[in-house]
């Protein structure tokens, strides 16, 4: 899931349609859910297996995607 820091349901809508998000995103206008994380950096990213067991975290924008993903599929054979 993804949580849109400062914005509002309907900001969240038009960006999950342009660009084609799958994930649910959930609007923290108040910026309480970005508080309470501790104001984690934005983007940030935790990859968690169902049970909540941290696999892997990335901070800031992905600049080589097919590596990242490339470590997500390497993650998920380990499961």
């Amino acid at each position: 899931m993804g949580i849109g820091v400062g914005n509002k349901i309907k900001q969240l809508e038009a960006f999950k349609k342009t660009h084609r998000v799958q994930l649910p995103l959930i609007p923290d206008e108040e910026g309480e859910a970005w508080t309470a994380l501790g104001s984690a950096a934005t983007p940030s990213m935790v990859i968690t297996t169902p049970a909540g067991k941290v696999l892997a975290s990335h901070v800031g924008p992905i600049k080589d995607f097919d590596a990242f993903l490339k470590e997500i599929r390497e993650l998920h054979k380990k499961q």
